[in-house]
């Protein structure tokens, strides 16, 4: 299947759809958070294996089951990115023009925790 030109979230809520209509669905929304919680420590094992291959499929794993917590609470899995991709964005340009405030150009050799820092203060105002 060639994956370049289609929606590859939309080829997800398909299977799902299809899954849930073959009676392969999920009871509850405990099952589903604790194979995301599964699928979070495989992709653990394969970054700390070094094995790659296992690793993209990994995580691919784990975005499906993130779609499929997204459609298990009745949201479109298409929407809820878009949002969340507006959201980072404002968030982003928020730390840019924090840090710029604070006379930086950037926050390149900077540790984590003050990255973390910027991103709480903008998470805060926004």
């Amino acid at each position: 299947m060639n994956l370049k030109n289609q929606d590859v979230i939309a080829v997800i809520a398909e299977h799902e759809e299809k899954a849930k209509a073959f009676g392969f669905c999920w009871d509850n929304i405990d099952q589903l958070l604790e194979q995301i919680h599964s699928e979070c420590n495989e992709v653990k094992q394969a970054w700390l294996r070094g094995d790659v291959t296992s690793l993209e499929e990994e995580i691919g794993d784990l975005i499906t089951a993130t779609v499929s917590l997204a459609i298990f609470c009745n949201f479109n899995p298409q929407e809820t990115l878009a949002k969340n991709n507006q959201k980072f964005q404002k968030r982003y340009d928020t730390v840019v023009s924090l840090v710029q405030a604070d006379g930086l150009e950037n926050l390149q050799g900077q540790p984590l925790s003050v990255l973390l820092s910027y991103w709480q203060k903008a998470k805060e105002m926004n």
